[in-house]
């Protein structure tokens, strides 16, 4: 969720990912058709940008691709997803080009604050944390935890309650599922005279939802748009409901305060006119539309 959270890696093994996920979410690799898009630049908000970006003439963006539908790579090695549609339309709100690397998740604002990339747009949860490591976060979309199981969950577990003390649980590396969701957690197992949850942390979504497949975890806390885009298919269900819903945030170095600034009224501008809802729409996330979008909205 990542606070986010995401798969990353180069090119080849990116594509190879991406097919594995696919194929055992059970879902087609097309991607959503586009909606037709209706806005242009905006002569203000592109003449407010720093002139280092106009130079360029384009945002580099950092993504982990993989982690659908917010971004992933497709079968013709193209990262596509939720997070790209926007961040592509707020660049061109901007009057600028969008390119997208695929980053490992733990690299990314990393590599924004060494200036590789200009933005950081993987699912990023807008966390105090973040913010204090000198990063402006634009929010953008709320998204909270789910609980994935394999069809007919089996242990009939549920995300409220201990029913997953003692079990087996499968989380994204760096997610705020890993840290402090289940560190929490534990502590009410401890608590209830219970045995710990015992934590699968693995790099990419993809391990860890073949491991779920394959009976070496119980269960799997992932973001709550990507585990209903899993329990779409053959394989998975989504067990509960929802829980600490939070929004996502575009991380930008506080050193580029103006360019969020930018960023902000871009996305103001996309749903005034339309684009963010369509875009919410053609990827089946319109439930975590978020319209109170700001700068450093965290409250934990």
């Amino acid at each position: 969720m990542m606070i986010g959270s995401r798969s990353r890696t180069s090119s080849a093994l990116a594509l190879a990912v991406a097919a594995t996920l696919l194929t055992a979410a059970g879902c087609s690799s097309d991607k959503p058709s586009s909606p037709k898009q209706t806005s242009g630049p905006d002569p203000a908000l592109a003449s407010a940008v720093p002139q280092s970006f106009k130079a360029k003439g384009m945002l580099s963006f950092a993504t982990d691709a993989g982690y659908p539908p917010n971004e992933y790579v497709d079968e013709n090695q193209n990262i596509v997803g939720f997070d790209v549609d926007l961040g592509t339309a707020i660049a061109a709100k901007l009057g600028l080009k969008a390119k997208f690397t695929n980053v490992d998740f733990k690299n990314i604002l990393l590599g924004v604050q060494g200036g590789n990339y200009d933005i950081g747009m993987s699912s990023f949860t807008d966390t105090k944390d973040r913010e204090n490591q000198n990063f402006d976060m634009v929010t953008y979309f709320t998204a909270g935890t789910k609980l994935m199981v394999v069809k007919g969950n089996p242990g009939k577990l549920d995300p409220q309650g201990n029913s997953l003390c003692g079990k087996t649980v499968g989380v994204e590396k760096d997610t705020i599922q890993e840290d402090p969701d289940i560190p929490n957690r534990n502590k009410a197992c401890t608590a209830a005279g219970l045995q710990p949850i015992k934590i699968l942390a693995q790099t990419t979504q993809t391990q860890v939802n073949n491991s779920l497949q394959a009976g070496q975890s119980d269960a799997v806390l992932a973001d709550s748009p990507v585990v209903d885009y899993y329990a779409k298919g053959k394989i998975f269900e989504a067990a509960g409901a929802m829980y600490d819903s939070a929004p996502y945030g575009i991380a930008v170095s506080k050193d580029n305060d103006v360019l969020a600034q930018s960023i902000l009224g871009a996305l103001k501008d996309l749903q005034a006119d339309g684009t963010y809802h369509a875009l919410t729409t053609k990827w089946g996330i319109s439930a975590g539309e978020y319209t109170n979008v700001g700068i450093n909205q965290a409250k934990s």
